[in-house]
């Protein structure tokens, strides 16, 4: 839920977030593929037009269902109303699963902004302009001006996280109501995507540095590369892999909340050279 920007939630006591380490880790994965041989290296920015033609851009975001900023007694009292639309409120009301649905709408609004803060970096995080108007089987589709995006969703009963992608094309582009439903996929063959999420169980280390270096030995495992020449910095707030100093064809999003911290990458296909 916290990025490498530490933006956090809005409307909360003002306070530090708990965050903690451990080699004790709670893993998830998305669309596997092997790690293809003679990748395409080049050093795009996340704004150039052949970077995104090429790459399934890609956001998400974490939330700890444990930690006490979560409970609905630290939040404010019109938190629901600033963050969720009517057609948000009203399911909430009717869910007899409130409280994991709330950070799963949160975390699918939040994924769905860092997809959108890719495409124009003039975007705000206002999240009831992030509509999430289907929500079914895992998968949400969040409704916004640089939208549609498709959210997989993820939960167990620590923790919710969202991996969001644009979605190229959907039956309507316009706001709906909150409404189960088919939700439509991202573009095949735009990309492969991995994600997972990782338990923390001290207080000792910094959570951003903890999730680049998770990330990074992910990436380097994927691609046949030795981790100690994979790097992770940031462009404009956003984190962007290199080998050595060429750019990797991949997207990534790391978050962090709580004990737990995340991340998500997209690969560009081993036949479209990243530009």
């Amino acid at each position: 839920m916290v990025t490498g920007s530490r933006r956090g939630r809005p409307y909360l006591p003002v306070g530090t977030l708990s965050i903690s380490t451990s080699r004790s880790v709670s893993r998830i994965r998305t669309i596997r593929g092997c790690a293809a041989p003679g990748i395409s290296l080049g050093r795009s920015s996340i704004g150039s037009s052949a970077w995104r033609r090429n790459i399934l851009l890609v956001g998400n975001d974490v939330v700890d269902l444990h930690d006490s900023e979560s409970r609905p007694g630290a939040l404010h009292p019109r938190f629901d109303v600033r963050v969720f639309t009517p057609d948000e409120r009203e399911a909430l009301s009717a869910s007899a699963s409130a409280y994991p649905l709330r950070w799963t709408l949160w975390a699918a609004k939040e994924s769905a902004y860092k997809v959108a803060k890719k495409l124009d970096p003039t975007v705000r995080f206002l999240p009831r302009d992030f509509v999430v108007g289907q929500i079914a089987e895992g998968r949400a589709l969040v409704m916004h001006a640089t939208g549609p995006f498709d959210v997989r969703l993820y939960r167990t009963d620590r923790w919710v996280s969202a991996v969001a992608t644009l979605t190229v094309a959907h039956p309507s582009r316009t706001r709906g109501p909150f409404s189960a439903g088919r939700v439509s996929a991202g573009p095949t063959g735009a990309g492969l995507i991995s994600t997972a999420v990782e338990r923390l169980a001290t207080h000792s280390a910094d959570p951003s540095r903890t999730v680049r270096e998770f990330a990074r030995a992910a990436l380097a495992s994927r691609m046949n590369l030795p981790p100690w020449q994979v790097r992770i910095a940031a462009d404009r707030g956003i984190p962007v892999a290199f080998w050595r100093d060429r750019r990797l064809p991949v997207d990534l999003s790391l978050s962090h909340h709580g004990r737990f911290v995340a991340w998500a990458a997209s690969e560009a296909p081993a036949t479209e050279p990243a530009a």
